[in-house]
């Protein structure tokens, strides 16, 4: 895209600025877009924060490091809904020229009413929050980015997680040019699936007139974890495979906890939980949370009552009922159904999970995906589903990973979290791939002293029986059993 006043020095340092912070103000875009501010920080090191707003309501800022550009340029991902731009001076402190955006509207991000009105939905808005702002953030972060150094970035890389890892993977399938890595951790695709089942723990307590407190849910995490912890052969407080743990909550019936006796009621509210939202005739509609991963999110409950998270109760009043005074109470498992098939009819494109990414491979571009299995929010099985998806729309699993990979992190909640151990630093492992070749085989992830390898898909961490078991040395990764 032309630039006006965006002249290219022929003699620029790499990692120099060719231009002042504060003479970008003069930049002017073909579309209207305009710099709003520009100015350096009094930190170390030294960053010059630029504001834009992208017509029509677009605001995004890039962050260019002074005297310290590694060459590189990150589009940083939101999380939510968006409605707010993501820290972006983080990723220039590290030497990155990085962009973010609030996605096109401003708003908690987990509000969902910017997308309702009155006289219908907000096409356009919820068009940029899909799709739109990723790529101008893109275009005009990567323009900034030439006209403050004199150059374009050697490399691109986008970040994310959560919505910013839906929306790397947006820019893998409609905009394969604009990132040569993306990472993507706990991806909030199939949108239009997880956030109807988000409410299902709410729905089964309400039917069954069950609000299960807290502590009977912490109970149930403790003794499920006592249970399936040891198997990859360290006790840790940590499920290696969540999938395969078979405990039964009704073995807690008549447990004491400081909120009470756990109940068979109790233990049916866990189990339908656990099981996921299913049709009244049995056909599963999406996946529940996996045993050991916590309760607090989707079956928040206070004062005898429900209190769903409001990212599932905003899709329900605003984006499926399209009624600000919807009350989720209504809900049953039965007129779940109902919703659970509108959300996927009419709001399909909101999962961001086409598996075809022959064109994100045909110019080279390198995908890494990482999801915690104990995620409270986006269940992992959705992440690991589409993998199996691309693997079977790109060939086999060989083809697949030369330029795709999946980890997963036993113990991790939503993009951070838990008893486990998360991905300590999976952009560098991208770096390595993209730049030399060099796919990972394993992630290092880390929680305080404790370490673990993060094993390809599909294969586990197993401690060898040697040495301190939280080394990461002494793991090695294996099949399933």
């Amino acid at each position: 895209m032309p630039v006006h006043g965006a002249s290219a020095a022929a003699n620029a340092s790499p990692g120099q600025p060719v231009r002042s912070c504060e003479s970008l103000t003069a930049l002017r875009f073909p579309d209207g877009t305009t710099v709003t501010s520009a100015s350096q920080t009094t930190t170390t090191p030294v960053i010059c924060n630029v504001e834009l707003l992208v017509p029509q309501n677009i605001h995004m800022r890039v962050s260019l490091p002074v005297g310290t550009w590694n060459g590189r340029f990150q589009g940083v991902g939101g999380g939510g809904f968006n409605g707010s731009v993501p820290d972006t001076e983080s990723a220039a402190k590290t030497g990155y020229a990085a962009a973010g955006s609030d996605s096109g509207h401003t708003a908690d991000s987990s509000d969902a009413s910017w997308a309702w009105s009155p006289t219908g939905m907000n096409s356009s808005l919820i068009n940029d929050f899909l799709s739109r702002a990723l790529h101008e953030t893109t275009v005009k972060g990567k323009a900034v980015t030439q006209a403050f150094y004199g150059q374009s970035p050697t490399y691109s890389y986008w970040n994310g997680c959560s919505n910013g890892g839906r929306e790397g993977l947006q820019e893998a399938q409609v905009q394969p040019h604009d990132y040569d890595g993306i990472l993507a951790g706990a991806p909030a695709i199939q949108a239009d699936r997880f956030l109807p089942a988000a409410m299902w723990p709410q729905v089964v307590m309400h039917e069954l007139g069950d609000f299960v407190p807290s502590c009977k849910f912490d109970a149930v995490d403790k003794a499920v974890i006592a249970a399936c912890d040891s198997r990859d052969g360290v006790t840790d407080g940590v499920i290696a495979d969540p999938r395969t743990c078979r405990f039964n909550p009704t073995s807690l019936v008549g447990t004491v906890t400081p909120c009470g006796t756990i109940t068979a009621e109790d233990a049916a509210v866990v189990k339908k939980i656990w099981d996921g939202p299913r049709r009244p005739e049995g056909r599963r509609l999406w996946y529940g949370i996996l045993p050991g991963a916590s309760f607090t999110r989707l079956a928040a409950t206070a004062n005898g009552d429900g209190v769903p998270t409001p990212l599932a109760s905003g899709w329900f009043t605003y984006w499926l009922a399209k009624d600000p005074s919807f009350d989720w109470h209504s809900l049953t498992t039965a007129n779940f159904t109902h919703y659970a098939d509108q959300s996927r009819q009419e709001w399909g494109p909101v999962g961001t999970d086409d598996p075809d990414l022959s064109a994100f491979r045909a110019v080279g571009g390198k995908l890494l995906l990482w999801h915690g299995l104990a995620d409270q929010l986006i269940p992992p099985q959705g992440t690991i589903r589409y993998y199996e998806r691309v693997t079977a729309a790109m060939g086999g699993r060989a083809k697949t990973e030369q330029f795709v990979r999946l980890f997963t992190a036993p113990g991790v909640g939503h993009c951070r979290g838990g008893s486990g151990a998360a991905p300590a630093d999976p952009l560098a492992a991208l770096v390595k791939w993209v730049e030399h070749g060099k796919a990972p085989t394993t992630l290092r992830a880390e929680n305080g002293s404790m370490s673990r390898p993060l094993c390809l898909w599909p294969a586990i961490a197993r401690y060898d029986g040697h040495g301190s078991t939280n080394d990461a040395a002494n793991f090695r990764c294996s099949s399933r059993r």
